[in-house]
């Protein structure tokens, strides 16, 4: 990885080229780790030949995305790159920052909508997410993260609704009636066998979601982010 990290600094006899606008660089002092630090003419940017810190690698943040969707928990991710703890949770923030949500497809035939039960802060305070799975291709369309209540199944329901979907199937819960109209809501047993295997999924590929363990999430926004990154940018 440190090798990839020094391809784009080039010298030219006794100088160095500046990796970001290839421009002529003077030295400029030392790093606190004792490197030899450079100072482009051109664009006015310090750097180092070779970075000592993992987290300056590009490779870093891509492979943290597939550690944090394979059952690693934050201090694993930190223990196996390398790198600080709060790095990681910076780290996850920005990706997930970056992450726009795909466009809902429209005319579809039916989703399937349930709710995955998770803590966050502690094991007492339970909160939900609940997510819509397209049944043809088997791709999570959306999702929010709260209590289970009306207001916030309301949100994802009236996301599917404007897409005009032919059928909403869920399970048994009574806020569902009062949020889908009749001729679109299906409520019957096996009618939501996909997305009740997907939870499996999900419990298995999360750390935080997994049941009997003391990993959870610790804020509603580090949950969100994770799972806006395995529904949307892992897949």
């Amino acid at each position: 990885m440190q090798q990839n990290a020094t391809k784009c600094i080039k010298r030219v006899g006794n100088n160095v080229n500046c990796p970001s606008c290839k421009g002529f660089s003077i030295k400029y002092g030392k790093s606190k780790s004792g490197m030899q630090r450079y100072k482009c003419k051109m664009c006015n940017k310090t750097f180092v030949e070779m970075y000592t810190y993992k987290a300056c690698e590009k490779e870093v943040t891509v492979i943290l995305s597939k550690l944090l969707c394979e059952s690693v928990c934050i201090r694993g991710i930190a223990r196996i790159l390398k790198i600080a703890n709060n790095t990681v949770l910076s780290r996850i923030r920005k990706v997930a920052s970056a992450i726009t949500k795909p466009a809902i497809p429209i005319n579809q035939l039916q989703f399937e909508v349930d709710e995955l039960r998770t803590y966050v802060g502690e094991k007492g305070n339970e909160y939900w997410i609940a997510y819509a799975l397209n049944t043809a291709t088997g791709e999570v369309v959306d999702f929010v993260v709260g209590k289970r209540s009306k207001r916030v199944l309301d949100i994802l329901v009236n996301t599917l609704l404007l897409s005009n979907v032919k059928q909403i199937n869920t399970d048994n819960l009574n806020i569902y009636q009062c949020l889908i109209p009749v001729s679109l809501h299906k409520c019957v047993a096996y009618c939501i066998n996909h997305i009740e295997r997907k939870n499996l999924t999900l419990r298995t590929h999360l750390k935080r979601l997994s049941r009997r363990t003391i990993c959870f999430s610790r804020s509603v926004a580090m949950l969100e982010a994770c799972m806006k990154i395995y529904f949307f940018e892992n897949n």
